[in-house]
């Protein structure tokens, strides 16, 4: 039997120091909660994987499942990592829950094109299955 070494090879109670839950902040985190980098904020003394989070969020907002799927992590670790991140002050958030006070089967107003368009990413995801 061969014993296979991996360099990338990173437990996941290693990343996230041993918790199995994400803080406060991220409790309300949703797969389709939108995040992106806070400009400006110097990121020094970060994990790997929590700087790959900044990097890839300056681009604009991606949704929590996107960043996992980005980087190949289990969606609880990246949920755990964006809440210390949300923490740090170098991730902000916008939620993509309609408010059912606003949703369009009410009237009260149309729906926003951001919800529209996590919608064809996730149908064009799916249908790449």
């Amino acid at each position: 039997m061969t014993h296979r070494q991996r360099r990338d090879l990173v437990r996941s109670f290693v990343l996230t120091g041993g918790r199995a839950q994400p803080t406060s902040n991220a409790d309300s985190l949703d797969v389709v909660t939108m995040v992106t980098a806070v400009p400006g904020k110097p990121v020094t003394g970060l994990q790997p994987e929590q700087q790959a989070m900044i990097d890839l969020c300056r681009g604009g907002y991606l949704s929590v499942v996107e960043v996992a799927g980005h980087l190949g992590q289990p969606l609880t670790i990246t949920r755990i990592l964006i809440g210390d991140l949300l923490e740090f002050g170098l991730l902000k958030t916008k939620s993509s829950r309609m408010d059912p006070a606003t949703s369009p089967a009410t009237g009260a107003t149309t729906p926003d094109p951001d919800h529209l368009r996590i919608l064809e990413r996730m149908l064009h995801g799916l249908q790449a299955l």
